[in-house]
């Protein structure tokens, strides 16, 4: 066993040494056992000083944080009360912003007195073509309208006087319009007058009806649609303008002078070239109908048909061209409901396009009006001194081809269904032969008067279809009394003639010998030597008068009722229902008189007056031949329709 030792190695000798050695081993012993435990409450004792060091550290935070949010709070208050500083200093540089913008508006309308007067009163006559013309016209305008609205109600110093002087300046604009337009018109009317003289000096005297004129129809119009590039603007300017002022302003006076101007100008030329080319259609028809009556042609008797169409197709494209012209210048008519100006050349802003140009399309009605006149003019003489009912009648189906029935002047209707719009042609139709001249006796200004007072314009042709319209009931008054007195000679008033005889004898004949005697007979005979002629083929005149055959008897048909037949084929179509109706049943009452009375005595003594021996023998007697005529006759007239 080992010997206990002291901490100097040296024995244990004493009981002190032994307790000193045991304690120092039981105290070695002790810690070497604990020495975890005390690691960890090392640990815990550091973790712990850390925890009370960060536990201190977020004091200090959240009193560093106090102290931000209380100097956060002074801070905001301070800005708060600089901001609402500024606001109040913004709103207050905003009025004072807008002060200065009204002040310069202010300024600057009364600053525009001097450009703008500077331009109008500037030397020369092409002012108006400058560039700044119409914006100092509409510049003059807004500032006429700012004083009107702004200054003057709040009792603006001189207001009263600046506008007076931008009054001035807009009428001085509107009159310089006027000059330039009036000058350019004049200038127009001297060069389209003097090119067409030259043209027309040039011109052969061969020339076509066509070829001759169309020179004189492009110096004509050429010449005003190229000024019409420049000048429109201008003349629209002033129409926008005039058109929104009342009635006998200054405005709507210089807009009628320009008006005028320009239908002066226009007329100056066109009056003489309408008047020559409807002379010209008229002189070549009838030498073509006197080339066609030298050849026996049946195109002879229509000369006068062939120039009214030809007439018609001329005027009616004047009318257009016109038409079509004079809204190359002036503005077009705009109602006040439109809501839509995007067609409207004129964009300058004026409100006044917006009002109706009512006296507008009064002056180019009147203007159109009285080119019509010119027309009616040359045609009223052919209808009054044309006594030929086929020729009139041509002449109505000539302007019913022209006329429109859609036409909103009070136009004439071909199919009235009550008739009472046109029952006075009738009723006027039926005087005696003195008023044969008086029938159309108004003369040239009554039928102006009665053209031009219809509704202003609404299409391009309507001055057009309200001539046609007049001279329509004209032809047709005309003839409705020649048809008249072509029933009262030619039907009522006819007497048998010695061809009749013979033909009523040849008819006599063929019906003994044929052994006709009922109506249906005859019909049927009559069929088939129609069917027999045509089967022949066509002969001319002088074959058919030389030729003696009986088979033509049958169809003979007793002169009266030929006419009759003819006049329904003439008249047909060409006049009202009711009026041609009424013609014709008195046609037709006179046509059976004379059948009845004249024609049935006639064939009577006609078959008692043969000596032929088969006549003579036959069963047949003299009142059933009459009665078998007679009911023919009738037949044939009953067929008409």
């Amino acid at each position: 066993m080992m010997q206990p030792t002291t901490a100097s190695a040296e024995p244990i000798e004493t009981i002190a040494q032994f307790l000193e050695w045991y304690g120092r081993e039981e105290d070695r012993l002790a810690e070497g056992q604990d020495q975890e435990a005390h690691a960890y409450a090392e640990l815990l004792r550091l973790r712990t000083n850390q925890c009370s060091t960060m536990i201190q550290t977020i004091g200090d935070i959240e009193n560093q944080l106090t102290r931000m949010e209380t100097g956060y709070h002074s801070t905001f208050a301070q800005t708060s009360g600089v901001q609402q500083a500024c606001s109040d200093l913004g709103e207050q540089r905003d009025r004072l912003e807008q002060m200065a913008g009204e002040v310069k508006t202010h300024l600057d309308v009364y600053n525009m007195l001097g450009p703008i007067s500077q331009l109008l009163n500037s030397p020369g006559d092409r002012v108006c073509l400058d560039p700044e013309f119409l914006p100092s016209l509409v510049r003059a305008e807004e500032c006429i309208a700012f004083i009107e609205t702004r200054a003057a109600p709040a009792g603006a110093r001189d207001s009263e006087l600046f506008l007076m002087r931008f009054a001035q300046c807009r009428m001085r604009a509107l009159t310089l319009i006027k000059m330039h337009a009036l000058r350019v018109f004049k200038r127009l009317a001297v060069d389209t007058v003097a090119k067409a003289f030259e043209k027309q000096q040039q011109q052969k005297p061969t020339t076509t009806i066509s070829g001759g004129n169309a020179g004189r129809s492009a110096a004509l119009y050429v010449k005003f649609r190229a000024a019409a590039t420049q000048l429109a603007p201008l003349v629209r300017t002033l129409h926008a303008r005039a058109s929104a002022t009342a009635v006998g302003s200054t405005e709507r006076q210089i807009l009628l002078d320009v008006q005028n101007a320009y239908f002066h100008s226009r007329r100056a030329w066109l009056r003489p070239y309408i008047d020559d080319r409807l002379k010209a259609i008229a002189r070549e028809h009838e030498e073509a109908a006197a080339a066609a009556a030298a050849a026996s042609s049946p195109a002879a008797d229509n000369a006068r048909v062939d120039s009214l169409r030809d007439w018609c197709a001329f005027v009616m494209n004047v009318c257009g061209d016109e038409y079509g012209m004079y809204y190359d210048f002036f503005s077009a008519n705009v109602d006040s409901s439109a809501r839509d100006d995007n067609n409207n050349n004129n964009d300058d802003g004026y409100d006044g396009r917006r009002r109706q140009g009512f006296a507008t399309s009064t002056a180019l009605r009147s203007y159109l009006d009285s080119l019509m006149t010119m027309f009616h003019e040359h045609v009223r003489p052919v209808v009054i001194h044309e006594s030929d009912v086929s020729v009139l009648a041509g002449l109505s189906l000539t302007l019913l081809a022209y006329h429109n029935n859609n036409n909103n002047n009070g136009s004439h209707s071909n199919n009235n269904d009550d008739g009472s719009a046109n029952s006075p042609i009738l009723a006027e139709s039926k005087g005696d032969a003195a008023s044969d001249s008086g029938l159309l006796d108004n003369d040239g200004d009554d039928v102006a008067r009665k053209i031009i007072s219809y509704a202003p314009v609404d299409s391009e042709l309507d001055a057009f279809y309200a001539v046609v319209d007049q001279i329509l009931r004209d032809t047709q008054q005309r003839l409705v009394y020649k048809a008249q007195a072509f029933v009262r000679n030619s039907i009522g008033s006819y007497r048998v003639t010695k061809e009749d005889g013979a033909a009523v004898a040849r008819w006599v004949r063929l019906c003994v010998r044929l052994g006709i005697s009922q109506p249906e007979e005859l019909v049927v005979e009559a069929a088939a030597a129609q069917q027999e002629a045509s089967e022949d083929g066509a002969q001319n005149a002088e074959e058919e008068l030389e030729e003696d055959d009986d088979t033509d008897a049958v169809r003979w048909i007793y002169p009266p009722v030929q006419r009759y037949r003819w006049l329904v084929s003439q008249i047909d179509g060409c006049l009202d229902y009711d009026v041609q109706q009424s013609v014709l049943d008195e046609a037709l009452t006179v046509c059976k008189q004379n059948l009845l009375n004249q024609g049935a005595r006639f064939v009577r003594e006609a078959a008692g007056n043969i000596k032929d021996p088969l006549v003579l023998s036959s069963d047949i007697h003299p009142d059933q031949l009459a009665h078998l005529f007679v009911t023919y006759n009738l037949d044939s007239i009953e067929h008409v329709f």
